[in-house]
């Protein structure tokens, strides 16, 4: 692909609207009374919205007090393919409309935010092996980024993993068990490339990170909730996995291996509640993007980034300004 015909697709998919086009599953994984699901993984079709709709319904035969609110991914610059948001159950503004609640007794959590890293899968396999300790230690430098960021009248605290399952994604769709969630934002791990090509033809070439978002229901009608009357849905927790088909590093310039604090910042922020921010555009003469602002947010990786830029501090201050008097 020449350098003309490779930034006109990806200016084609700079276009393209957030939500995937429905494809038929091919095959659906049927929920079990017990805790671990087959590990075959469960076909899509490469379609989001098709594997939240299926995961919402294993949730819903499970009597689970949450489902998926949406799931949003950054992508890899030089891959044609944009950052997305897409939602279980259409809606018009595509505005996320979810956030936490501060003393929600449902999480237990007060007003403090948590995190836990699931130590089983945060080793990474492509190009040159990074351990959990060195996946851990970034994602701890990540989310330290946020905790001490402008605007954060709360703390961050890191829960231990004990060694119990603390995710449900990956189970749900055949890589493993259904664990418990344990804290507001669980970094679970480094999956294998088969578990993004469920969310889109070829995911796993162009899909760095994903984060998924749980809402809490009503137990009776299934309805979202919103117990302080915010006008926003009453976010439960979110899972955010990273995909291992990409080579990763510490302290890397994102190119030949990804910077795994640049990329955990990124959707630690997904975790927080805030959304893709910033206009991209390319320069057809060399091929480069630009973005408008530059951003930690922006939905597509560029330069390797371990601070907020304004805008990240913006949009984090518009979140968590008045926490916790939503």
């Amino acid at each position: 692909m020449t350098r003309l015909s490779s930034l006109l697709a990806l200016a084609a998919a700079l276009t393209v609207a957030a939500c995937d086009q429905d494809r038929a599953p091919t095959e659906v994984a049927a929920p079990t009374s017990g805790v671990a699901l087959a590990r075959k993984p469960v076909n899509t079709g490469g379609s989001a919205v098709k594997a939240l709709q299926l995961m919402n319904a294993n949730l819903a035969t499970r009597h689970a007090k949450f489902q998926i609110d949406h799931v949003e991914w950054v992508t890899r610059s030089g891959q044609q393919q944009v950052g997305q948001i897409v939602f279980a159950n259409d809606r018009g503004n595509k505005h996320t409309g979810a956030h936490f609640v501060p003393n929600d007794p449902r999480r237990g959590h007060g007003n403090a935010i948590t995190y836990l890293v699931d130590q089983s899968d945060g080793a990474t396999h492509t190009g040159a092996a990074l351990t959990n300790a060195q996946t851990e230690a970034a994602i701890d430098r990540a989310m330290h980024t946020w905790d001490v960021a402008a605007c954060s009248k709360f703390p961050i605290i890191k829960v231990t993993d004990t060694g119990a399952d603390p995710d449900l994604i990956d189970g749900i769709l055949g890589f493993g068990e259904i664990g418990t969630p344990f804290a507001d934002i669980t970094h679970a791990g480094w999956m294998p490339a088969a578990f993004f090509d469920l969310f889109a033809p070829g995911g796993s070439t162009f899909i760095v990170g994903i984060t998924f978002t749980f809402i809490f229901v009503d137990d009776v009608t299934g309805v979202p909730t919103d117990i302080n009357h915010d006008g926003e849905e009453d976010t439960a927790f979110h899972e955010t996995y990273y995909n291992d088909a990409f080579p990763y590093g510490i302290n890397t310039d994102n190119t030949s291996a990804l910077d795994v604090e640049t990329v955990v910042l990124h959707e630690s922020g997904h975790g927080l509640d805030q959304g893709h921010f910033g206009k991209i555009f390319g320069t057809v003469n060399n091929g480069k993007l630009h973005f408008a602002p530059l951003a930690v947010m922006n939905a597509i990786l560029s330069t390797p980034k371990h601070s907020l830029l304004g805008t990240d501090n913006a949009g984090h201050c518009s979140i968590w300004g008045s926490w916790p008097h939503r």
